[in-house]
C-alpha cells in the first residue's frame, strides 16, 4: 500500500520552475545535440535526463522522485498509482511499469537497429523521404505508448518529447518546434495524442513531420 505520509509531486507549481525547466532543458538539448548525450542510450532509459531537468523540483527530502520509475524500491514510489482525469488509458499500476519501460527498451533498441539499417540503404533504392516517414512513424508509437504507461510520478512529458528528440536526432532530424519545456500549444498537443491513442495516428505524425521544417 502507498504511504500516506508520501508527498504528491507537482512540479508546475514549484516557485523556480520556469528558470530551472528553461536551464535544464537547454542544457541537456546542447548535449543531445554534441553527441554527449547517446541518442540510443538515452532513448532506452530517460531516467538520467530525467534526473537532470527534475532534481532541483522534487519535495524536500524526496529527491529520488526525479530519475527514478514509478514502482522502484523507494518508499514513495514503489506502489504509486496515477489517475489521468478524462482518460483511463494512461497510468498503468505501479506493479507493472518497471516491465513496461523494459518492454519499451526493447522495442527501442530493435526499432533503431532497423531504422540504423534502414539508413545505410541507397535513396535510389529507398527514398530519404521515406527514411525520415519511418523515422517519425516510430517515433510517435514511442512517444504514445511512454505516455500511456506514465511511468514517472510527474515530468511523463519532457521525458516522452526528449525519447522523440533522440530517435529523431540520432538520423540528423531535428526539430524545430518541439520544445522539452514548455509543452507544445495546445491545442493541438493533447488532442492529437488522443486521436493517435483512438486509432488516427496519422495527424500526430503529421505534426511532428511539420517540427523538422
Amino acid at each position: 500500500m502507498h504511504p500516506a505520509d508520501c508527498p504528491d509531486w507537482n512540479y508546475s507549481v514549484h516557485p523556480r520552475k520556469r528558470e530551472v525547466l528553461t536551464r535544464n532543458s537547454a542544457s541537456v538539448l546542447s548535449d543531445l545535440r554534441s553527441g554527449l548525450i547517446d541518442t540510443l542510450a538515452g532513448a532506452a532509459d530517460s531516467r538520467p535526463i530525467h534526473r537532470r531537468l527534475f532534481h532541483e523540483l522534487t519535495p524536500p527530502g524526496h529527491e529520488y522522485y526525479a530519475g527514478n520509475y514509478r514502482g522502484e524500491d523507494y518508499r514513495c514510489l514503489r506502489y504509486l498509482n496515477v489517475m489521468i482525469p478524462g482518460d483511463p488509458q494512461v497510468g498503468f499500476p505501479s506493479n507493472w511499469v518497471l516491465g513496461y519501460v523494459r518492454e519499451i527498451a526493447g522495442l527501442i533498441r530493435g526499432g533503431i537497429s532497423a531504422l540504423d539499417l534502414a539508413r545505410q540503404v541507397p535513396d535510389g533504392q529507398l527514398p530519404r523521404e521515406q527514411k525520415v516517414l519511418y523515422v517519425v512513424i516510430f517515433a510517435c508509437r514511442i512517444f504514445e505508448l511512454f505516455l500511456r504507461v506514465h511511468p514517472y510520478a510527474d515530468g511523463n512529458g519532457h521525458a516522452a518529447r526528449f525519447i522523440v528528440w533522440a530517435i529523431l536526432g540520432r538520423y540528423g532530424y531535428w526539430p524545430k518546434r518541439w520544445p522539452l519545456d514548455p509543452r507544445p500549444p495546445d491545442p493541438p498537443y493533447s488532442e492529437l495524442i488522443r486521436q493517435y491513442r483512438s486509432g488516427n495516428r496519422e495527424r500526430l505524425e503529421a505534426y511532428i513531420l511539420s517540427t523538422l521544417s
